[in-house]
């Protein structure tokens, strides 16, 4: 029988993935490029719908991350069948992404908080959420400006 109990940690599993240094694409962690095209744009929101697997707005989901609403919908529906429950039982679910690009600190690099919220709406109208926060910044512009590596060794005699 499908458990409701299980949506909170769902809830928490995905968001945690989400913001995790194993969210990584291209060149770039996945927050990172979500930054840099928030500073780009003045957007500083993004929303993920698991149910549609649409993120929005799509000036968030340029490449090389326009394809993690998919893949993160994916996922999400993975934990809902590992963990026990079912997709029946979820009426409703999203992530939303919110940098504050009004506050940050100075490195190098700026970085800028964010506040990351999941929810789950069950059939019977209850709401399962997790929500994250912390600090971050954009990889990109800090090391690409690099010829090259010191962890590759392939690089170390292009100089």
């Amino acid at each position: 029988m499908p458990r409701y109990k299980v949506l909170k940690g769902v809830a928490h599993n995905i968001g945690h993935s989400f913001t995790s240094l194993m969210n990584y694409a291209d060149d770039d962690y996945t927050m990172g490029h979500t930054l840099r095209f928030a500073r780009d744009t003045g957007l500083d929101q993004l929303t993920i719908d698991f149910v549609s697997g649409v993120g929005q707005p799509a000036a968030l989901m340029r490449d090389p991350i326009s394809g993690v609403p998919q893949w993160y919908t994916k996922m999400f529906w993975g934990l809902v069948a590992s963990s026990g429950s079912s997709r029946a039982l979820v009426q409703a679910a999203k992530l939303t992404l919110r940098y504050d690009l009004t506050t940050s600190r100075s490195g190098p690099p700026v970085e800028n908080p964010y506040f990351c919220d999941v929810s789950i709406l069950d059939n019977r109208g209850k709401e399962y959420r997790a929500h994250f926060e912390g600090w971050w910044y954009v990889e990109k512009r800090v090391f690409s400006a690099l010829k090259w590596r010191w962890w590759n060794p392939f690089t170390w005699f292009r100089r």
